[in-house]
This record gives C-alpha cells, sequence and structure tokens, in this order.
C-alpha cells in the first residue's frame, strides 16, 4: 500500500472512499478490515482473521495491522477532545506539496 500512497490523487481517492479506489483487492480487504476494527472490533470473527490469512498475512501482520488502526484511534480521540481537525491538517498537507 505503500507503493501507491505516492501518487497523491489516489492516495486522495483511498482517503475519500477506498471501495471505488483503483486498488487492489488484497488493500480492499485489509482497509475492510481497518474499518470492522475501527467501527466494532468486538464484532471481529476468527472468518475474518482466516480471510486475511487466506491472503499470506501472518498473525503478526494482523496484529500490526490492528496496533495501527488502535493507534490511529488513539489520536483521533485525542483530536476530538481538543477540537483539532486533522482533515483540516492533511488537506493543508496535499495542497501545498508540490505534485
Amino acid at each position: 500500500m505503500r507503493d501507491q500512497l505516492t501518487d497523491k490523487h489516489l492516495a486522495k481517492h483511498i482517503a475519500s472512499n477506498f471501495r471505488t479506489a483503483d486498488i487492489d483487492d488484497v488493500t480492499k480487504t485489509i482497509l475492510e478490515f481497518a474499518v470492522k476494527v475501527t467501527e466494532a472490533a468486538h464484532t471481529v470473527t476468527p472468518e475474518d482473521l482466516e480471510q486475511l490469512r487466506g491472503h499470506g498475512f501472518t498473525d503478526e501482520a494482523l496484529f500490526a495491522i490492528v496496533e495501527v488502526v488502535g493507534f490511529f484511534s488513539y489520536v483521533n480521540r485525542i483530536a476530538d477532545a481538543f477540537g483539532i481537525e486533522l482533515d483540516d491538517f492533511l488537506e493543508q498537507r496535499w495542497t501545498s506539496e508540490p505534485e
């Protein structure tokens, strides 16, 4: 996914709606899982994990995915509590960097 994010237009599309972005199915599967962990981690099932393992992910990789999702959820909660608009910060960064 890191390679895909070097394309700023694709990165914006992924950020706005990854489901319609021009990315591979494995990346979409990871992102769907990330959404599920973010919105309702208690609903993650063994089948969800097996689906990712079926794409070649190890338990260590699955842990890393959940860890990153958890970190971003943590940062977003802090930002929300202090009224920091991360989307504005990111939008400014995208528009101020040369293409």
